[in-house]
């Protein structure tokens, strides 16, 4: 499953309102349930945080790849909010962080949730996808971009 399969134009945001990474992680798993895809923010965000916990998903060049797989995911999906300012979040290169995708994977889906991760990884080590987000008009930008 790639990426591209597991994104909509439902789960972007272009403005995201947070300031801080748990309100991030909020206002992308809230896209996220009115997508459909998660049954309960509360039980899915407790996943998502206690990864977190583990180590940051701050992975540097302004990117964050917060994930959780839980019983309150229907369905795998990926939320993507970027911050017109920057969020303070304890990042591998010391950087601010701007750009944030939210992996949603179910509790049976094994590894997809690494998966997702990975193909992320990959295309975010390019500096033109990196560039392509920072200035995509649209979440149709967002996804031509992610391809």
């Amino acid at each position: 499953m790639s990426i591209r399969e597991l994104i909509t134009p439902e789960t972007i945001t272009l403005d995201l309102k947070a300031g801080r990474p748990e309100e991030a992680m909020a206002e992308l798993g809230s896209l996220l349930v009115a997508s459909g895809a998660v049954t309960d923010l509360e039980t899915y965000l407790e996943a998502v945080k206690a990864r977190e916990a583990q180590g940051t998903t701050a992975v540097g060049f302004g990117v964050a790849i917060p994930h959780g797989k839980s019983s309150a995911v229907s369905r795998a999906a990926v939320a993507f909010g970027r911050s017109r300012g920057a969020l303070q979040w304890e990042s591998l290169d010391g950087e601010p962080v701007k750009m944030v995708f939210l992996i949603a994977a179910p509790d049976g889906a094994h590894d997809l949730h690494l998966k997702a991760l990975s193909q992320l990884a990959r295309l975010l080590m390019h500096e033109e996808v990196r560039e392509k987000l920072l200035t995509a008009a649209s979440p149709a930008d967002v996804i031509a971009a992610l391809q």
